[in-house]
């Protein structure tokens, strides 16, 4: 994959990450589609100076911390030892504990210390730059983190910091997963088409497009019931759909799928993955069990280089299915027209 080709997977990325947590308005990476960028970290650094502008006019997060300090007047509560320490050295000042809001919290911190490895970093265009820059001016009480030592799964999110969910996740591909160095110290992308995170992202992203922008469908993620009850052994595994979308008497159930090759080869021909094909096959069979109406199933792969299918229908026991590759390699209103085709299937 070149670096080109490279570049414009990441920039999907992006914007899959900006629907799977609901956290930003597209809206404010809209100038980075008219952009082009020299590297992968050129992008990331892009990505996250327009994240952190769009963060400063909404305000960064703040957060209580306990601190203590020696002041001539009082403030929260007196120490009494530690002032009584200070009276024995002849000094008027009162040891008071409180409590003060900051700005210096654990994201925040992630925040910095992103941006400042990027501002040392010769990739990022001198552009790039400044904007973080500008951003960075206002986080100058804020800490910096061991880039080694951030404990990603301790930070949690709710209603009022969720767009911070965005961020970190960003941070995350500047700083851990998708970034390499290779022999001679330049920053290059990983092969974003394999690794369990991008697939989850995938399935994510797809379910909340459709949650998005096709809500009257009804989009989950739903389990389907085997229909055994109360006798169902314990090493049966869940049948978690990632995809439903459901129309009054019309039902499509869709695997996604983000890893591997689309089509394999036995004796000389081409095939789908068996173990694919009889998953979405069990998934309709066992919905339309337990649905009163009409129930199909979609393999929707991420295209990867090379693959010519594009999409595939056939009937099986009476239920349709299908096949799709959904082309990452294209700009956003590409992506959205594809999967608004596969809404359309619902009619």
């Amino acid at each position: 994959m070149s670096r080109a080709e490279d570049a414009v997977v990441v920039k999907n990325i992006y914007y899959m990450m900006a629907y799977a947590f609901r956290a930003i308005d597209i809206a404010d990476f809209k100038r980075l589609e008219v952009e082009s960028f020299g590297n992968v970290l050129d992008l990331l650094a892009a990505i996250l100076a327009a994240g952190l502008d769009a963060q400063r006019r909404r305000g960064f997060e703040r957060e209580y911390q306990l601190r203590e300090e020696d002041l001539m007047r009082v403030r929260g509560r007196i120490g009494m030892t530690e002032t009584m320490r200070l009276r024995m050295r002849q000094r008027r000042e009162l040891h008071c504990v409180f409590d003060e809001r900051t700005e210096d919290t654990y994201k925040n911190r992630v925040l910095r210390t992103t941006a400042l490895y990027l501002l040392r970093a010769p990739e990022v265009d001198t552009s790039r730059k400044r904007d973080l820059k500008r951003s960075l001016g206002l986080m100058q009480d804020v800490c910096l983190l061991d880039p080694q030592r951030i404990a990603w799964g301790s930070m949690r999110y709710h209603r009022n910091n969720r767009s911070y969910q965005f961020l970190m996740s960003v941070c995350y591909l500047v700083l851990h997963e998708l970034l390499l160095r290779d022999e001679e110290g330049n920053a290059r992308l990983a092969d974003v088409l394999n690794g369990e995170a991008l697939h989850r992202l995938y399935e994510k992203f797809i379910l909340e497009y459709f949650r998005k922008h096709w809500n009257w469908l009804d989009p989950a993620a739903r389990e389907i019931d085997r229909g055994i009850g109360d006798t169902e052994p314990d090493f049966l595994p869940r049948m978690l759909t990632d995809v439903t979308l459901t129309n009054g008497g019309k039902r499509l159930i869709i695997d996604a799928k983000c890893y591997g090759t689309i089509l394999g080869t036995h004796f000389d021909k081409e095939i789908l993955s068996p173990g694919n094909v009889n998953q979405i096959f069990s998934y309709v069979m066992h919905a339309a069990a337990s649905f009163g109406g009409e129930v199909s199933g979609m393999l929707l792969y991420a295209k990867t280089e090379g693959a010519e299918l594009e999409s595939e229908s056939w009937s099986e026991l009476g239920h349709a299915y299908h096949v799709r590759t959904l082309d990452l390699n294209q700009d956003c209103a590409g992506i959205a027209a594809q999967l608004d085709a596969v809404a359309g299937l619902l009619g």
